[in-house]
């Protein structure tokens, strides 16, 4: 019998448009009246206008793998917006000798004809889609040209006030920014240590969250050095005076929307068009793209003031330490603080006061060096190139440690024996409760195709069906994956040798990325407190710890080495 994958798709949690519940019905109903085995894959809260979307990956994957011969869906607008991404939609299916079948349009790929419908019908629903983004973007725009706030995350300085006015016969919902006191005091004082007290950003954090400021973000928490730069480069906090003409006219290549003779002081400014949609996420937008103009919100710090901070900003950027000098380490992303549990952070020092002699790179706690040195009293600042030293040598001694290997696989074998019955166990319960559900389905596809119950009522009780099974999934696929990763089969000697022998004999024959990617492969996580390292080790189902320490003479570092299980 061959197997047909049902799809279903929805923007966006609401009542209008088609369920995904009734969506998924009517393709199990259409399966099962042309004999065929059916597979449901859902995206919900997705959008068309991309294929980028999990449910509709694993799909296509399938097809190619050859489990499926036919794709349903209910209308051609679940599947796709646009035009280009439905033409090669269709050719793959085409070559990869899958039908696909539009119940909503009655179309099917298996005559010219339907594929030529199908095309016109995609072109049109593009355009719809292309219409409504236009609108919305016009909209947009014409309310930032007149100083309205375009919504969002409200922003820190500020209190939304919202409120609906009459235009044109029509209710509109608008919503201005209030001044809070207490926050714009505080954005004040930070453009105040940047400006007047040339304080760098770290040192803002740290004086902004010591005890004699105590200053929080809106959340409660402490300030970082990126939480303070975000509010010194935002213009909403601009005022709209001269000097912030001047600025942005002379310094940037921003679109300046408001007229030279309305920077009278009175208000603040706002950008748009700053950032592009990109796949699931967004990249910001060349500067001559970006719009500036006068909001109808009160700013908070003087036109000069900001316009110094930006400045100071683009002098800073174009005297850092490139990435090559100063940030770049094999054990970038390991390393982490044993005392708060944050990651350390990857500082740049100079050699010299000479800066062209090159930097020297330490990891510090980051909370401690970012925020404040009364967070967390972990003073270890370590020199990234001792600690992979260290690391490295302890690594390649484990090759020759037959010890080690054999009482590894000893705590090991136990401990997997111990793990491994119980969950094949719960593995055959779930695979019967799976079959039980599955029947009681297909059993509500036959009551809807012969109209032996009504629809709502079928429907409610296959949504239920269908969540109890993808729930059992889950915890199936988690007990095979806890199965397939503690296999005791999967571990032997051969098998560790082979791990720590590609390290031996590799690494330093490797450029950065490439001994990142390998001691990723081994090493879990590098804990430092006081001048311990504590390393934990993956390809090891158990617990040991090393019953001696071992010392790096070189550097006077000592590293409590201890194997953990990698979870």
């Amino acid at each position: 019998m061959e197997t047909a994958a049902v799809y279903a798709r929805k923007s966006k949690a609401s009542d209008k448009g088609e369920s995904t519940e009734n969506q998924i019905s009517r393709g199990a109903a259409l399966c099962k009246l042309r004999g065929w085995n059916h597979v449901v894959y859902e995206d919900y809260d997705y959008s068309g206008k991309t294929l980028e979307r999990p449910a509709f990956e694993r799909m296509m994957q399938d097809a190619k793998d050859g489990k499926i011969k036919y794709i349903i869906c209910y209308k051609l607008d679940r599947i796709s917006r646009s035009v280009s991404d439905f033409s090669g939609l269709i050719t793959e299916l085409n070559e990869l000798d899958v039908g696909f079948v539009s119940i909503k349009e009655n179309f099917d790929t298996s005559t010219p004809m339907g594929r030529a419908m199908m095309m016109i019908t995609a072109v049109f629903a593009q355009l719809e889609r292309e219409t409504i983004v236009e609108r919305v973007k016009d909209n947009m725009v014409d309310r930032f040209k007149s100083g309205k706030w375009n919504g969002g995350v409200v922003p820190f300085g500020y209190e939304a006030d919202r409120k609906s006015i009459i235009v044109n016969g029509k209710t509109k919902n608008v919503t201005d920014l209030i001044p809070n006191e207490k926050e714009c005091a505080i954005i004040k004082q930070l453009f105040d240590w940047y400006v007047k007290d040339d304080l760098s950003m770290r040192k803002i954090a740290h004086t902004a969250n010591s005890s004699e400021y105590g200053f929080t973000t809106r959340a409660g928490v402490g300030w970082s050095p990126t939480k303070a730069s975000r509010i010194i480069k935002n213009a909403l906090y601009c005022i709209a005076d001269k000097d912030a003409y001047d600025y942005f006219k002379n310094h940037t290549k921003m679109q300046i929307v408001s007229d030279e003779k309305d920077f009278t002081g009175e208000y603040g400014l706002m950008f748009y068009n700053r950032r592009k949609p990109h796949k699931k996420s967004t990249r910001v937008r060349s500067e001559d793209e970006w719009y500036v103009g006068i909001g109808s919100h009160k700013g908070v710090v003087p036109g000069e003031i900001y316009a110094k901070a930006q400045l100071k900003l683009k002098r800073n950027i174009s005297t850092a330490p490139r990435s090559s000098q100063s940030t770049r380490s094999p054990l970038s992303g390991l390393v982490r603080c044993d005392k708060c549990g944050h990651a350390m952070a990857l500082v740049a020092s100079p050699k010299a006061n000479d800066i062209s002699k090159g930097y020297f790179l330490y990891f510090k706690c980051r909370v401690r060096n970012d925020r404040s040195e009364e967070l967390c009293d972990n003073e270890v600042s370590m020199r990234a190139d001792y600690l992979e030293e260290l690391i490295v040598n302890h690594i390649k001694q484990l090759y020759n440690d037959e010890h080690y290997i054999n009482e590894l696989l000893d705590n090991s074998a136990q401990e997997v024996d111990d793990k491994r019955i119980p969950l094949m166990a719960r593995q055959n319960k779930i695979d019967s409760e799976i079959k039980t559900t599955e029947r009681e389905m297909d059993n509500l596809v036959t009551a809807l195709t012969k109209g032996t119950l009504p629809e709502f009522l079928i429907k409610k009780k296959y949504k239920e069906l269908e969540d109890k099974k993808n729930s059992l999934l889950h915890e199936l696929n988690k007990i095979q994956y806890e199965l397939q990763t503690n296999s005791i089969e999967s571990i032997n000697i051969e098998t560790a040798r082979y791990h720590l022998k590609q390290f031996t004999t590799l690494y330093e024959f490797l450029d950065i990325e490439e001994k990142k990617k390998l001691l990723k492969s081994i090493v879990r996580e590098i804990n430092i407190y006081n001048g311990v390292v504590e390393l934990t080790l993956y390809f090891s189902a158990t617990s040991y710890t090393s019953s001696s320490d071992l010392v790096s003479h070189a550097h006077g570092l000592r590293a409590n080495i201890k194997f953990t299980e990698a979870g």
